[in-house]
């Protein structure tokens, strides 16, 4: 009789939810659920065990079938516990005891930070993992996760790997959202990107329209050559390069994984980063490589159930 785990990826919109057998780790489905507004916390913990209850049954699955839930959330997260959470009603919730309540006592529970868990998901999905990665991911801000010795790292209270949080550019005026200045966020998140490069136009030719400005336009044209575009790109490349090399410098690990909407890119973006890194990468080893990440928006459902599953399978 085959087995499986759920990968639960929480976010402030949805809940994504996938089904993955034990064994193999192959994803048997995956779908989506609306995040619950109502304020009381318990509703998405309800919220989590209904879809499971429902796709079990979709899949003719027994709940002792069942080894295993991980769940992630977009929240700082120390041995399955929450501080505090900006984006959703889980301050100060213990997520295994709260899920543990709808749960059979067989079923294994396991909770962590959502790019934490990508980090896991991204490396655990190589063809051959290594001990030691970290995972930047670029969007709308910049975000991290980083694996040390093949375990997740929290840190002492769950911040253990928000590397758009590094301070990179002393010459910012501008305050963080984290209420620092100078945070790679600032330069290598969407409105940074946008910002710069609209600063940059009035003065340059450029093939950019400036009131249909979007960093997918912005990364499309530098390809093509386009001299305030590239202008942009190597801004952000420069600084991710230097961001990496302070986190090489800390637990030099044996790959950084690129992921977000801006990895998006490719080879492109890889190169430039790489280079960058190399220039500043002097004390420690400027040949570790980069690689894009492959699992885009899976990366918590996956990462999640490839978490717990190193948890069974090492108890």
């Amino acid at each position: 009789m085959s087995k499986y785990v759920y990968g639960i990826d929480v976010g402030g919109t949805s809940i994504k939810i996938g089904l993955f057998n034990f064994e193999s780790m192959d994803m048997i489905n995956d779908f989506e659920v609306e995040t619950p507004k109502l304020n009381h916390k318990d509703s998405i913990f309800e919220t989590i065990y209904q879809g499971i209850i429902s796709n079990n049954e979709i899949n003719n699955i027994l709940m002792d079938d069942i080894l295993g839930v991980g769940i992630d959330v977009p929240c700082p997260v120390k041995k399955g516990y929450v501080h505090t959470c900006a984006n959703l009603n889980l301050n100060d919730t213990d997520l295994i005891s709260s899920m543990k309540k709808y749960l059979p006592d067989h079923v294994e529970l396991v909770a962590a930070n959502d790019a934490t868990i990508a980090a896991f998901g991204e490396n655990a999905s190589l063809k051959n993992p290594y001990d030691n990665a970290v995972l930047i991911t670029l969007g709308t801000g910049v975000g991290g996760g980083v694996i040390l010795d093949g375990a997740i790292v929290e840190g002492a209270t769950g911040l253990g790997g928000e590397v758009g949080h590094i301070r990179v550019y002393d010459e910012e005026e501008k305050v963080c959202g984290c209420g620092s200045k100078g945070c790679l966020e600032q330069i290598c998140g969407t409105a940074g990107i946008l910002n710069y490069t609209k600063n940059l136009l009035p003065n340059d030719t450029s093939i950019l329209d400036k009131d249909q400005l979007t960093v997918k336009a912005i990364f499309d044209a530098a390809k093509k050559g386009d001299p305030v575009a590239l202008k942009t790109v190597h801004r952000v490349a420069k600084y991710i390069g230097i961001a990496a090399s302070i986190l090489s410098i800390i637990n030099e690990p044996d790959v950084f994984i690129i992921g977000g909407g801006v990895s998006k890119s490719g080879k492109f973006l890889i190169d430039l980063i790489q280079m960058y890194y190399k220039e500043n990468a002097r004390f420690t080893t400027g040949d570790i490589p980069f690689k894009l990440a492959m699992t885009g928006n899976q990366a918590g459902i996956i990462g999640s159930a490839m978490l717990v599953k190193s948890v069974i399978v090492s108890t």
